[in-house]
Order: C-alpha cells, then structure tokens, then sequence
C-alpha cells in the first residue's frame, strides 16, 4: 500500500478525520448494491461481500488460475485458507472492503474487489481478481469502476495498485481507466498503478 503522502498531511488533524470515516460492508449493502450491464452486454450484480458467501466465495477462488491468486495476494499461495476468506467477509475492518460480482442467474462469484485505506483515509490500495473463464467479458472493468466510485465517496483522493510487470491485462485495463503506471522503485518486476480521484 502506498504511503507516499507528507508528513504535514498527517498528524492529529488527519486522525481525527480519518476516525470519522469507515469502509464497511454491512453499510454499504442499501447503496452499493446493484445489477450492472458490462461492455460487452453481460448482466451481473455487484455488491460488498457478506459470511453468507463463504461457500461461494471459496468456490471462486478454486476457479481462479495460480498466476492470478499470486497476483491477488502477492504471495504464493495455491489455496485460499479459511483466516483470508473470513478477513474478506467479516466486518470488523473499518478500513477494508471487498465487492464481489455476482453472476445474475446463478449467483456464482465471478470476480472479487477490495479496497484496503491508509490509516488516514486519503489513500486506498486496490486488488482485482476475476475467473479464469469469464476474463474478457468486461467483469473486472465494472467491477474496478464500483470500487473506485465507493472509494470516492469515502473521501478517498488517490487508488494505487501494485502489479506485476508481467500483467499486461490488467495494466492496459488500468491505463484505460486512467491510472498512471509507473516501475515500483524498490523492485523492477512490479508496476505502481496510480489514479487520483
């Protein structure tokens, strides 16, 4: 996560702010909720995550290539265990939410979102995930698009998203939605992905 902000932007005043201010994915069920048509005329709803999607959520990630779960977590992990689908569901994490897509007549999980702040809210990192299968369709376009407007309305000035060097895809979609990108300074293998909002 970036943290590139001046020390003058933080201190008591900006505490005191970001105390103020929560992601939480109870709250925003009534308005973060909804069905949404991607580019290429697929319908699917997108909504925060809930413990009732522990199943399907799991499910999910099963689908999801190794390449993408390394990308996601930045680790090499071959399974989701049960303490990182439980830190997507819970919400007990003012600072963390996770946004699912959800296939319109079967309820499967096609892509996953989440945003993680800065303890002063004015930044927050974000990590795309989407099924193998259903790459293509404009999933991860919506779904990125949802997050970055929730974000915004939280008050949060800038998204950044580590990635690999190597993630064209993800970079281009980036790009497209007018992140800046730029090579990590402490490792030429990953991508800084910036977007001011």
């Amino acid at each position: 996560m970036s943290t590139s902000r001046s020390q003058s932007q933080s201190g008591p005043a900006a505490s005191e702010r970001a105390s103020q201010k929560r992601f939480s994915n109870k709250l925003a069920v009534r308005e973060w909720s909804g069905s949404v048509q991607t580019k290429s005329g697929m319908d699917i709803d997108i909504r925060p995550a809930s413990p009732s999607d522990r199943d399907a959520l799991e499910s999910f990630f099963d689908k999801v290539s190794r390449d993408d779960l390394y990308y996601r977590f930045l680790s090499g992990v071959r399974h989701v265990d049960e303490e990182r689908l439980q830190h997507m569901l819970r919400d007990d994490d003012d600072r963390s939410i996770d946004f699912l897509a959800l296939d319109k007549d079967t309820g499967e999980v096609l892509a996953s979102a989440m945003l993680g702040a800065i303890v002063t809210f004015e930044t927050a990192e974000f990590a795309v995930v989407t099924r193998e299968d259903m790459k293509g369709r404009g999933i991860s376009w919506a779904l990125l698009d949802h997050a970055i407007r929730y974000a915004r309305a939280m008050g949060i000035e800038k998204v950044t998203s580590l990635e690999s060097a190597t993630q064209s895809d993800a970079l281009r979609l980036e790009r497209e939605m007018g992140f800046k990108t730029r090579s990590f300074p402490d490792d030429a293998t990953l991508v800084l992905a910036e977007k001011s909002l």
